[in-house]
C-alpha cells in the first residue's frame, strides 16, 4: 500500500512567511533608536519615468506615470518621510527640477543596467551623484561591471533593486547571476512595496544566506575582485526598502530608515540629503513598511490603467507594425490600443475610469454628478465612495477594501452584461441562447475576416452585427475588461519568472513553494459518465490526501473535502445536451480560491466555461495548465447532427489552438493519442498522456435481486441484456432494437434492462417498448443490476473511455462492445468480453454467450479479474508524476 503524505499546507506556508518577514521587520526596526533615524522612501517614481521598460508601453507610446513631482512630494511627506529622493529610469531630473525650486532632496535614479554575458537587465539605484556624473552613469550601464566600478571609484552608493524582478525575455535564468550578484553588491534591496510577500522573503532569506566564506568562494570562481566593485565580503549586507510606487498612492509607506548618530543636533548644520548619503555609504540603514502580495500591485496597475484610458494618444499603426518585438506583441498592442480608443470615445466609460482615479486618492464625487448617474450604475458610485472612504483608513485596510471592492465590482458588472445580454439576444430574431442546437452553434462559430462586417453588421447576415448585439452593453463590457485586464496584469508581473523563482527557491534552500493543483470542471454532481468518473477520482484524493482539490459551480451542490463549490452567476441548457446545464461562474471568486489556497498548476476536465477560467489563471499567474479529455466531440458532432466535413473541420481547428494551450493533454486511449499527435492535431507527443479511469473496489454488502422482480415471467435461468448509460444517439442505441429483436429469434425468452435517461428515451421506447425501463438509478442500484444480471451490450462508438464497462467487470459482468477508441483498450475479447466490429458480430456473439454456460462463467471470472488492472493507487501515483507532483510526497510501503 502507498500513503501519500502533503508535505506542506499552504496557509501554514503564508502565515510562515508573514510572520518570519515581520519578525524581521520588527527586529530591523529595534537596530537603531528612532530618534536618530531619518526616513525615506529609496525607490519612487513620478512622470519623468517616461520610458517605460515593459516592451508593450513603448509600443504603445506610454509613460510610466503621468504622476506630478509635487504630488509625489506631497504623498512621501504625508507618509511621514523626513528625507526626500525620486528615482526615476536612467534620469534625476525631478530632483534636478525640485533642486531648483530650493527643495533639499538626494539626487537619485533607477538606472537599467545590462549582464552582457546573460543578455538580461537588472535595476540598480544609485544616489548622490551630480549632473555630469548622471552622464557617465548612463553610458556605463550598458555594461554593469564598468557601471558598478565607476559608481564605487566616484563614492557614488548603489542598491540592486527588487533582485529577483529580471527583465529578459530568456526563458531560463542561469542561478550563476546571483553568485556574481553576491559578489558586485553590497546594498541591496529586500523590501519592495509593489512585490509579493514571497518574493520579498526569497529575497531576505539568500541575502541572509551569504557568508563571507561564500562570497569569496563565488569571486574566486567567476575572477571577480569584490574590492572592485566596492564590496567588502567580510561586512554584513545592507538592506534597503522602498515602496516602488509610480501613482503617488504608496510612496512613503514603505521605505528605510537611515541611522545618523546624534541627528537633532546634526540637522542644525547638515542637510537630510547629506546625512542620508552619509548613513547610506556607512551602511547605517534597515528597511521599514508592509507587503500585502498583489494586492498593491493590483491597485497601483489599476490607477495606471485608468489614467491610460484618460490619456492615451493613437501610437500609429506603423509604430506598431516597425517597433521591436514578436508579431504576438504587436498584434495584442494593436487590439489594446483599439479597445482603449474606443472607451476614450464613449464619454460614461471614460468618465468612470476618471472617477476610479480620483476614488484611489480619497476623492468623492459630487452631489450634482451622482444625481445624473443612470440607476443601472449606482452600485458603480457607490463602490467607488466605499474605495473613497477607506483611503483615510489605515495602508492596509485601505489595500484590502479596493480589492474586495473591485472585485466585487467586476461580479455585479459581469450579473447586469449577463442581463442585457439575454434582453438583447431576445430582440435578436427571438433568439435565446437555449434554442441552439449544437450544430447551430458550431455553424455559428465562426468571425468574418472583413472587419466592417464585424465592427458595423451586414445587412444580409444579421449573425454578425456586433453593434446591434451589443446595444447597451458597452460600458460594462468596456469597464469589465479593463478591470480583469488589470487583475490579470499585475499577478503576471509578479510571476512572469514564477520557475525561475521555483528553482532559486531550491537553490538557496528556503521558501519552497506548495505544489499543488485545482481541478476546475464543469460537471461532478451531475447524470452523466463524466461525473462519475471524476468522482471516483475525488473519492480517491479525499481517502488519500492528494495535492489535488477539485472546484466546481454549481447551485445545489455542497463543500466537501477536497471540494471547493461556487454558486454559478446564471445557468442555461442546450437542448442537445439533455439535462446538463451549463453554469457560469464568477471568474474572480476562483481566481481568489487558487491564490488563497497556494496552487502552483490547474487541471480541467471539460471544454465548456471551466476552460476559460483555467486559461485566464494560466496566464494570470503563469502556472502550468493541464487538459483531462473526457468527450470526442468531432465524434458527438458527427453522431448528433448532419454538418458537412468542411464545418466539423472548423470545430477540430478550435480544439487543436485549444488544447495546445496546455502543457499536457490527458487521453484515455490509444487512438485519442495518435490523432491529437498526428497531422489533423499536431500536438507535441511528449505532452500527451495515456490514462484511465479507477474503479471503487466492489461493495460486499451488495446483494443480487431476483430477476423475477424485474420481469413477473422471469426467473434466475432467464438469459438478460443490460445497458446503462445516457439515453442520446451518440451512444449508439438505436443499435439495440435491432440487436435485441435478432437474438430473440434464437433466443426468444431474452429479456433487456435500460438503465438511465436522456433526449433521445422516448424515440428509443417507440423503437424497444419490451425494454423494462428503469431511469437513471444511483450506484448502489446499478451495482444491483451488475451482479443480477448477465451482459451489458454497450453499442457506442462516442465513448472515449467506458467507466460503466469498469462498472460491470468489478463485479463480474462481462461486456460486448464496438471494438473502437475505450472499449478496446479495456475489454479483452474472449475473455472478459466481446469486441465486435458491426451489428451483426454483435448479435452472433450474444447468441454464443446464452449458448454456452462453461464461456459465461469464464467471462465472469474474467471479468473479475481485468478489474483488478484498475485500481486507483498506481493510476493516481501516474496521474501525479505527469502532473510533476510526485515529488511531493513521501511514498512509504505497508
Amino acid at each position: 500500500m502507498t500513503n501519500y503524505t502533503n508535505s506542506s499546507n499552504i496557509r501554514e506556508f503564508r502565515y510562515a512567511l508573514r510572520t518570519e518577514y515581520h519578525e524581521y521587520l520588527d527586529m530591523a526596526a529595534r537596530r537603531f533608536p528612532a530618534a536618530d533615524c531619518l526616513r525615506i522612501d529609496l525607490h519612487c517614481h513620478d512622470k519623468n519615468s517616461d520610458a517605460p521598460d515593459i516592451l508593450w508601453g513603448r509600443i504603445l507610446n506610454l509613460p510610466e506615470t503621468w504622476l506630478n513631482t509635487k504630488k509625489l512630494v506631497k504623498c512621501l511627506e504625508k507618509n511621514n518621510c523626513t528625507a526626500l529622493t525620486i528615482t526615476n529610469h536612467n534620469n534625476a531630473l525631478s530632483c534636478w527640477e525640485l533642486k531648483e525650486d530650493g527643495v533639499d532632496i538626494l539626487p537619485g535614479a533607477e538606472f537599467t543596467c545590462y549582464f552582457p554575458e546573460y543578455m538580461l537587465f537588472v535595476h540598480v539605484l544609485a544616489f548622490g551623484f551630480t549632473q555630469e556624473q548622471e552622464l557617465i552613469l548612463n553610458e556605463k550601464r550598458q555594461n554593469i561591471y564598468d557601471f558598478l566600478h565607476y559608481a564605487h571609484s566616484q563614492d557614488i552608493p548603489v542598491i540592486l533593486a527588487h533582485p529577483l524582478y529580471i527583465y529578459t525575455r530568456n526563458n531560463t535564468i542561469d542561478l550563476a547571476l546571483f553568485e556574481k550578484m553576491a559578489v558586485l553588491f553590497q546594498n541591496f534591496e529586500v523590501l519592495n512595496g509593489q512585490r509579493d510577500l514571497w518574493q520579498n522573503m526569497l529575497t531576505l532569506k539568500w541575502i541572509q544566506g551569504l557568508t563571507a566564506e561564500k562570497i569569496f568562494g563565488y569571486a574566486h570562481k567567476h575572477n571577480l575582485d569584490p574590492a572592485y566593485f566596492g564590496v567588502n565580503p567580510e561586512h554584513p549586507k545592507n538592506l534597503t526598502g522602498g515602496s516602488d510606487d509610480h501613482m503617488g498612492i504608496f510612496a512613503g509607506q514603505s521605505g528605510s530608515y537611515l541611522y545618523v548618530p546624534n541627528l537633532k543636533q546634526r540637522l542644525k548644520t547638515t542637510k537630510p540629503s547629506q546625512l542620508v548619503l552619509e548613513a547610506l555609504c556607512l551602511g547605517n540603514i534597515v528597511p521599514y513598511g508592509h507587503v500585502a502580495e498583489n494586492q498593491k500591485l493590483n491597485i497601483a496597475l489599476l490607477d495606471y490603467f485608468s489614467q491610460v484610458v484618460i490619456n492615451i494618444k493613437d501610437p500609429g499603426l506603423l509604430r506598431i507594425l516597425f517597433h521591436r518585438g514578436e508579431v504576438s506583441d504587436k498584434a495584442a498592442c494593436f487590439i489594446i490600443s483599439n479597445v482603449l480608443l474606443e472607451i476614450q470615445k464613449h464619454k460614461t466609460t471614460k468618465k468612470f475610469f476618471n472617477f476610479i482615479h480620483d476614488s484611489l486618492r480619497g476623492k468623492k464625487l459630487n452631489k450634482l454628478v451622482k444625481w445624473n448617474i443612470k440607476k443601472d450604475y449606482q452600485f458603480c458610485i457607490e463602490y467607488l465612495e466605499q474605495v473613497a472612504n477607506s483611503h483615510k483608513q489605515s495602508p492596509d485596510t485601505f489595500v484590502k477594501t479596493v480589492n474586495a471592492l473591485i472585485s466585487e465590482l467586476i461580479t455585479q458588472l459581469s450579473l447586469l452584461i449577463i442581463k442585457r445580454l439575454n434582453t438583447s439576444l431576445a430582440g435578436l430574431k427571438d433568439h435565446k441562447l437555449e434554442s441552439f442546437s449544437t450544430a447551430e452553434i458550431t455553424k455559428k462559430f465562426e468571425v468574418p475576416s472583413q472587419l466592417t462586417e464585424l465592427l458595423f453588421g451586414n445587412k444580409s447576415n444579421s449573425d454578425y452585427n456586433v453593434p446591434k448585439l451589443l446595444g447597451n452593453l458597452t460600458f460594462p463590457l468596456l469597464v469589465s475588461l479593463v478591470l480583469l485586464g488589470t487583475t490579470l496584469a499585475s499577478t503576471r508581473a509578479l510571476y512572469q519568472n514564477r520557475h525561475f523563482l521555483n528553482e532559486f527557491a531550491n537553490d538557496i534552500g528556503a521558501g519552497h513553494h506548495p505544489r499543488r493543483a485545482l481541478h476546475l470542471t464543469d460537471t461532478l454532481r451531475d447524470k452523466n459518465g463524466v461525473s462519475s468518473s471524476l468522482s471516483n477520482k475525488l473519492k480517491e484524493i479525499q481517502r488519500a490526501n492528494l495535492p489535488i482539490d477539485f472546484l466546481i459551480c454549481h447551485p445545489d451542490a455542497q463543500t466537501e473535502p477536497h471540494l471547493y463549490v461556487t454558486q454559478p452567476l446564471t445557468s442555461f441548457t442546450i437542448p442537445d445536451f439533455g439535462e446538463q446545464e451549463i453554469h457560469i461562474p464568477d471568474l474572480l471568486k476562483i481566481v481568489d480560491i487558487f491564490y488563497a489556497g497556494g496552487y502552483d498548476r490547474i487541471i480541467c476536465s471539460t471544454e465548456g466555461p471551466m476552460a476559460l477560467v483555467t486559461l485566464f489563471i494560466k496566464h494570470m499567474f503563469n502556472v502550468p495548465a493541464y487538459f483531462f479529455m473526457h468527450t470526442d466531440w468531432l465524434e458527438f458532432i458527427k453522431e448528433t447532427t448532419n454538418l458537412a466535413q468542411h464545418e466539423r473541420d472548423r470545430l477540430r481547428r478550435i480544439l487543436r489552438v485549444f488544447y495546445k494551450q496546455f502543457a499536457g493533454v490527458f487521453v484515455l486511449n490509444e487512438d485519442h493519442r495518435d490523432w491529437l499527435v498526428g497531422h489533423q492535431m499536431q500536438l507535441d507527443q511528449n505532452k500527451v498522456f495515456l490514462t484511465a479511469h479507477h474503479i471503487q473496489p466492489r461493495n460486499p454488502d451488495i446483494k443480487p435481486i431476483r430477476k423475477s422482480k424485474l420481469f413477473e415471467d422471469a426467473d434466475e435461468d432467464t438469459p438478460i441484456l443490460l445497458f446503462a448509460s445516457r439515453l442520446s444517439q451518440e451512444k449508439g442505441i438505436f443499435d439495440l432494437p435491432k440487436v435485441y429483436y435478432q437474438v430473440r429469434k434464437v433466443i426468444p425468452d431474452l429479456r433487456i434492462v435500460i438503465a438511465g435517461s436522456g433526449p433521445a428515451e422516448d424515440e428509443l421506447k417507440k423503437q424497444l417498448p419490451e425494454a423494462l425501463y428503469m431511469g437513471w438509478l444511483d450506484k448502489q442500484q446499478m451495482c444491483e443490476l451488475y451482479t443480477s444480471l448477465d451482459l451489458h451490450v454497450f453499442p457506442s462508438r462516442f465513448d472515449t473511455f467506458g467507466n460503466i464497462i469498469l462498472e460491470s467487470f468489478v463485479h463480474g459482468m462481462p461486456v460486448i462492445a464496438y471494438n473502437c477508441k475505450g472499449p478496446k483498450s479495456i475489454i479483452q475479447h474472449g475473455k472478459s468480453g466481446f469486441l465486435v466490429n458491426d451489428i451483426e458480430e454483435m448479435i452472433s456473439h450474444i447468441i454464443q454467450f446464452f449458448s454456452d454456460s462453461a464461456l459465461r462463467e469464464h467471462m465472469k471470472e474474467q471479468a473479475q479479474q481485468r478489474s483488478n488492472d484498475y485500481q486507483a493507487e498506481p493510476i493516481m501515483a501516474k496521474f501525479l508524476e505527469n502532473l510533476e507532483l510526485a515529488k511531493t510526497y513521501i511514498t512509504t510501503s505497508a
